[in-house]
């Protein structure tokens, strides 16, 4: 495994954040530059180039660059992806349009649903059919690729996608598609069988069309920026992560571009729980508030890995990270309806124009310029002074939000920084309470750039009394890059019945998948010894239209037996009742593999004396009145040092606020305690 220096690059809709670590010492460096959303390599070049300089490192002592991208995400909530084309089995061309009967509102009368992503005309119907076992009906013949073909040409797209019937049963028919398009074309061409070989052609079709439409964008991507680094940085290999939190080299992205369809956002729960953990806390909710978003996870033990996700209405079925996101950023823009009630988000001034007090053109009010004005900011110490704020900027833009509401521009102001809150407290809510947990219960784990400005107005909200803050929260997410298992989840769906005669071709597949995940894992320097496997199996009733997701492990005798009683005790607690003499059916085969050497020294804070403040400033507290508010700086406070609020503790990467009944206690592994006062 990698002993050198690491560096971690995270992309966010305003700033690009960059982390290196020594992974044996533990010594951390970190850097912020501007996002550069029409060109995203621009901005990570920059941000590497600023990190190595401003530190005097040396490149080549660079073994590892991971990334964490929007490319993928952006490209899905714009439509912005290539032109696809869609060849399904004759008849089945419209599974995209008939989806599934799933309702975001079950009692709208004009419900609508995503515009799919290929148009009618590029659907394409291919003479062959397999049936439920494989076997063909109707041979694929060479007139039918032929004039397959030759449909596919004409409409000139810059992808295809080829998902037929059946064929994660017998993928013959969609390799000789692949092998005679990619005889006769240079575009970019998938097939179902290799991006999801699992059952339902809805949801194997949407993937695998999701594949196909982002795969070019992904791939140009990656191979720009991978050339670049390469002249710069003459040891290093570059990886990116998964939305399954997991990693792969960047060289291997065609083909596997879905798996980055949430890549930007599983840094930040990994990270934010990499903290957690150190500080051997069992229940955290991350909190990821940056300039255009706020990604939250509740986690319990361990970061939760769903089987599937959607992003703008689109179904997903990949393992990805659990996390939901929200238009509450920073950078998110205050607004009044017609009716006159306030708003915030979910649009966002972005890096460009930005906020009002950033000066760049931009005059509407954000939740920034909301803490600039209630004196939560410096504006003359932003990003550790790199960039200055214009306070008359930001007050002049929220004086607009306060007189179409009648207010004062502070009461303004304050209205902003509460709503903001209230759409993360119901984020929150939607990852705690509705699924049976307590947020009082949790630690709120606050990160991002504006996270720990908020923190506490959200603690309080939710009535939780322990906040733990990053060492260095605007780069949590870069840091969840690097200290992330390196993981690779493979599946292949089975369908038969759970019964000894069935017991040995379901351990086949497990070996094969096995085999392959180590195979991924050693091309990116895993070795063998390192690599740990866990075996899970989707299970259901005969006749049950859903599964339940099983694990055991690789060695346990009597297979078929210990899987039923599994998934019956599963079940008895999901359902709270079990079918006896039900035949019972293993449905999917999966196989996640993750290296398990990966250990750093902890990060250590090592200022012993106490610090003194730099400084004074008034604040406007959450009931309207003022108060003085010492400001401290979070690099000079010392081990143990416990400060009573109200206060701002300034850091290059965030600034955090805490009001009076609150106090913070600095740690030794750089970590800061915010506690409610008893």
């Amino acid at each position: 495994m990698f002993k050198m220096k690491i560096i971690g690059v995270d992309v966010g809709g305003t700033f690009t954040d960059v982390i290196l670590r020594d992974a044996t010492t533990g010594q951390q460096y970190v850097h912020k530059v501007p996002s550069t959303p029409e060109n995203q390599e621009i901005a990570v070049i920059n941000g590497i180039d600023g990190l190595l300089n401003k530190h005097n490192l040396s490149r080549e002592d660079i073994s590892l660059v991971v990334h964490g991208t929007t490319v993928a995400t952006n490209a899905m909530l714009e439509r912005k992806g290539a032109k696809v084309v869609l060849l399904s089995t004759e008849g089945l061309e419209d599974v995209l349009e008939i989806g599934r009967q799933h309702r975001e509102d079950i009692y709208s009368l004009s419900a609508s649903r995503p515009e799919p992503l290929v148009k009618r005309e590029d659907r394409i119907g291919v003479k062959e059919r397999l049936d439920s076992e494989g076997i063909p009906i109707l041979d694929l013949n060479n007139e039918s690729i032929d004039d397959a073909v030759k449909l596919v040409l004409e409409r000139n797209p810059q992808s295809v996608a080829i998902s037929l019937l059946f064929s994660f049963r017998n993928p013959s028919h969609e390799k000789m598609l692949m092998k005679e398009l990619s005889d006769r074309s240079d575009v970019y061409i998938v097939a179902s069988s290799d991006v999801l070989p699992e059952f339902r052609e809805f949801e194997r079709t949407s993937t695998t069309v999701l594949e196909a439409y982002l795969g070019p964008l992904v791939v140009g991507y990656l191979e720009r920026l991978d050339n670049s680094l390469k002249s710069s940085l003459v040891n290093s290999i570059l990886t990116v992560m998964q939305s399954n939190g997991g990693t792969m080299l960047a060289s291997q992205a065609r083909g596997r571009a879905i798996g980055l369809a949430i890549s930007g956002l599983a840094g930040g729960v990994i990270g934010g729980w990499h903290i957690a953990k150190q500080c051997d806390v069992k229940q955290a909710i991350t909190l990821d508030m940056g300039g255009t978003s706020c990604d939250i996870s509740a986690i319990v033990d361990d970061v939760i890995i769903k089987p599937d996700n959607e992003v703008a209405g689109l179904p997903l079925r990949m393992p990805s990270v659990d996390v939901k996101t929200i238009g509450a950023g920073g950078g998110s823009i205050a607004w009044v309806d017609d009716a006159g009630i306030l708003h915030v988000g979910p649009q966002s001034a972005g890096a460009v124009p930005g906020p009002a007090s950033y000066d760049k053109g931009g005059t509407e009010a954000t939740v920034t310029d909301a803490n600039l004005v209630l004196g939560r900011l410096n504006p003359d110490y932003f990003l550790g002074g790199n960039v200055k704020l214009n306070l008359d900027l930001a007050r002049k833009s929220v004086s607009q939000i306060a007189s179409l509401l009648n207010m004062t521009i502070e009461e303004a102001a304050l209205g902003i920084i509460r709503i903001s809150s209230a759409n993360m407290i119901q984020a929150i809510r939607e990852v705690t309470v509705e699924r049976g947990t307590d947020p009082r219960q949790f630690v709120l784990v606050p990160f991002g750039g504006a996270g720990a400005t908020q923190a506490v107005d959200i603690a309080e909200l939710l009535d939780i009394d322990l906040i733990l803050v990053p060492p260095h929260p605007g780069i949590t997410s870069a840091l969840g890059l690097i200290c992330t298992d390196l993981r690779v989840d493979l599946m292949r769906t089975i369908l038969s019945e759970a019964v000894i005669a069935n017991e040995e071709n379901l351990l086949s597949i497990f070996n094969e998948l096995s085999l392959d995940a180590k195979s991924r894992l050693e091309e990116q320097g895993v070795s063998s010894g390192e690599i740990q496997f866990a075996w899970k199996v989707d299970m259901r009733y005969s006749g049950q239209s859903h599964e339940l997701s099983i694990t055991l492990m690789q060695d346990t005798k009597d297979f078929t037996s210990a899987s039923i009683m599994a998934f019956e005790q599963l079940h008895k607690e999901a359902f709270g009742y079990e079918l006896e003499g039900r035949k019972v059916e293993w449905v999917t085969a999966r196989v996640v593999a993750k290296s398990i050497s990966k250990e750093y020294e902890p990060y250590k804070h090592s200022i012993i004396a106490e610090s003194l403040p730099v400084g004074e400033r008034i604040v406007l507290l959450s009931d309207g009145k003022t108060a003085l508010a010492n400001v401290f700086r979070r690099e000079s406070l010392g081990v143990g040092q416990l400060i009573v609020g109200p206060l701002i503790i300034e850091q290059i990467d965030t600034t955090t606020y805490i009001p009076p009944g609150w106090t913070a206690e600095q740690q030794a592994d750089g970590t800061l305690w915010v506690r409610r006062e008893n």
